[in-house]
């Protein structure tokens, strides 16, 4: 396994430039002798088409990261348990619920700060290749390409950043977007305007994506392309909700658009273990660390606690009409978490199904899971009051297929079941924050849980401006931090 500490190296963001436009004088025309201006920097195709190559895996490296968010977020939606005090996971799953720490002498601070800092960075070269094809830079016959790659990492950073904060500061090649930052709703239809656009550049162009750009097993159409980033839309649309009423009114005829246009296989990473890797898949499985929370446990056996029993150390094994139980879940016969931080991260159950990941390291893990898609789409069908076609998708799915579960009936309640069971047991660590949105727009996060993270204190400190948090008592109840929650 590689080091923990790998050294990964992030270009900040300038984003004292964009944070508090009011702050700074706007008439700023004086030539930098010492430093080339965006014209020069936006007229070397050879230096251009590198960082094109580069951009989506600089953004997946991000999402996947050890240095992000995913690994507390998957904690906090109980869907992963465990008590060791890396990156936030207990800290942040800890029962009461507690405001999330956004000082900057904070040891975990950098789940947030080092997440915030790669994404910025990531769209400022998102914005200077849209900035050379604007500016009509000759990538002979890579332009469309390069221009649907700008708008594809466009629409990823300013997405993910509106999934995890509670506002984000917008940019694109023309500049600052806005004279201060948007509230996540209005930074995701600022994302979704700009995949928009990419994914019309790859459905009306032909050009080839080489495999090392997006390492999905071999060079890639751009329709392929097309229905991935397709596949993003529905996954970033579905996900920014807040609670049950914004999950409601998401705009489910885009939700199904996209998902209709996605993909119709498994989008996998083809991990080399040096420049693609992903800690989230690692950590969250890794014998000695994360385990599987007995909420997804239970979901399979009713009979099975959802909860870990006050007093016990052993749970005999769980039973299950589902397959998965055996095929993708590994049962324990002990407790490696220390009980006086509370014994309610115990579980008897790890998740086994990237086993040959975290013993062979070059193999591929799923970054888009075809199920995913599949369950956007027969969500949007039920929320449309489609209920039989809902089903139809259910039941042609993994539930069946994987599961080898009896097919779904077409009550709206059953369908809606059937579409949380699916994401619940098929892909409890799909990708960075499924399991978290997925609770968070059902209302479902135990009380207290912060809904989105605040900006990070570095960067408040750096604009200045005055720290502030969600989690625990601090936040606007059921905007800020959870006032359901499940139990």
């Amino acid at each position: 396994m590689k080091s923990l500490f790998k050294n990964l190296v992030y270009v900040s963001f300038m984003f004292l430039a964009v944070v508090s436009c009011d702050s700074f004088e706007t008439e700023l025309e004086v030539e930098n002798l010492e430093n080339p201006n965006d014209n020069i920097l936006t007229s070397d195709p050879v230096a251009l088409e590198a960082t094109a190559a580069g951009l989506f895996n600089a953004i997946y490296m991000t999402t996947s990261n050890y240095y992000g968010p995913g690994m507390a977020l998957n904690t906090m939606a109980d869907a992963s348990s465990c008590s060791w005090g890396n990156v936030g996971m207990r800290d942040l799953s800890s029962e009461p619920r507690v405001a999330w720490n956004n000082g900057v002498a904070y040891g975990n601070q950098f789940i947030t700060n080092d997440f915030f800092n790669a994404l910025y960075s990531s769209l400022s070269d998102a914005n200077t290749l849209a900035l050379a094809v604007s500016n009509g830079t000759d990538f002979g016959d890579n332009t469309n390409l390069i221009d649907a790659m700008a708008k594809f990492g466009q629409a990823l950073t300013i997405g993910y950043n509106a999934l995890i904060f509670d506002k984000v500061w917008l940019s694109d090649e023309t500049g600052v977007v806005g004279d201060d930052a948007a509230g996540y709703a209005a930074a995701m239809d600022f994302a979704l305007a700009k995949l928009d656009q990419a994914i019309a550049i790859a459905n009306s162009n032909s050009f080839t994506v080489p495999d090392s750009w997006l390492n999905g097993g071999g060079d890639m159409s751009s329709a392929a392309f097309a229905k991935i980033m397709s596949s993003y839309g529905a996954r970033l649309l579905v996900g920014n909700a807040r609670n049950s009423s914004e999950r409601a009114g998401t705009d489910w005829a885009r939700v199904k658009s996209y998902a209709q246009g996605g993909i119709t296989t498994d989008y996998d990473i083809y991990h080399d273990d040096t420049v693609w890797y992903d800690y989230f898949k690692t950590y969250l499985v890794y014998p000695g660390w994360a385990r599987i929370d007995l909420r997804v446990i239970h979901a399979m056996d009713p009979s099975y606690p959802d909860y870990w029993p006050a007093g016990t150390t052993i749970l005999d094994p769980a039973t299950s009409a589902d397959a998965r139980l055996e095929s993708d879940y590994e049962y324990l016969a002990g407790q490696n978490f220390r009980p006086e931080r509370g014994e309610y991260h115990y579980s008897s159950y790890r998740y086994g199904r990237y086993n040959t990941y975290i013993s062979e390291w070059t193999v591929p893990t799923v970054e888009l899971p075809v199920a995913e898609t599949e369950m956007y789409l027969a969500e949007a069908e039920h929320r449309l009051g489609n209920n039989a076609a809902a089903a139809a998708i259910i039941n042609a799915g993994t539930r069946t297929t994987r599961g080898q579960l009896a097919p779904v009936g077409t009550g709206a309640a059953e369908v809606l079941a059937a579409i949380r069971y699916e994401r619940l047991v098929e892909m409890p660590l799909a990708s960075m924050g499924i399991s978290f949105f997925e609770m968070r727009g059902f209302d479902n996060l135990q009380a207290g849980t912060l809904l989105h993270f605040p900006v990070p204190g570095k960067a408040l400190e750096s604009i200045p401006a005055d720290n502030y948090t969600f989690g625990g008592t601090q936040g606007t109840p059921g905007v800020d931090v959870s006032n359901g929650g499940w139990r």
